[in-house]
């Protein structure tokens, strides 16, 4: 299962259920089909910042942080030296070469990082082409990346 099917099952189940821990997340993923250890699910968590908040119970159960500011700048860096296997400049395009199955979350993160560089992107199952106005601008883009 790839990690972004994994992570939308978490939230939905988060969304559903009131989970207290860790484990009663994994337990509940498994019921899903899911298989992940608790450490997979944990760094998960971790990326998809999820925090426990008191819910009308008063019980501290996991919730999606959605006033969290993200910077999707260092989201981007962190998921370039996750699963990005080469970054390319020719002209004024920049060609992302990732891991299968990840060309699109890099997509998104690329899209809210609304850089003057990047005219815009579209990106397949396993890579992203960037595209600029100039060969300075995707430079400048591609030294951004890197």
């Amino acid at each position: 299962m790839k990690k972004q099917e994994r992570q939308w099952i978490i939230k939905q189940t988060i969304l559903e259920h009131p989970v207290e821990t860790q484990e009663q997340l994994v337990e509940l993923l498994r019921s899903r089909g899911v298989t992940a250890s608790q450490s997979t699910i944990s760094r998960d968590m971790k990326e998809m910042y999820l925090v426990k908040k008191l819910n009308e119970h008063g019980k501290l159960v996991y919730h999606t942080n959605v006033s969290l500011p993200l910077n999707p700048s260092k989201i981007l860096k962190d998921r370039i030296s996750d699963v990005v296997l080469q970054v390319t400049r020719t002209e004024n395009l920049v060609v992302i070469k990732t891991m299968p199955g990840n060309a699109h979350a890099i997509g998104v993160l690329l899209d809210k990082l609304d850089q003057p560089e990047m005219l815009g992107c579209i990106c397949g199952n396993d890579t992203c082409l960037v595209i600029s106005s100039t060969p300075e601008m995707a430079q400048a883009f591609y030294e951004h990346l890197c």
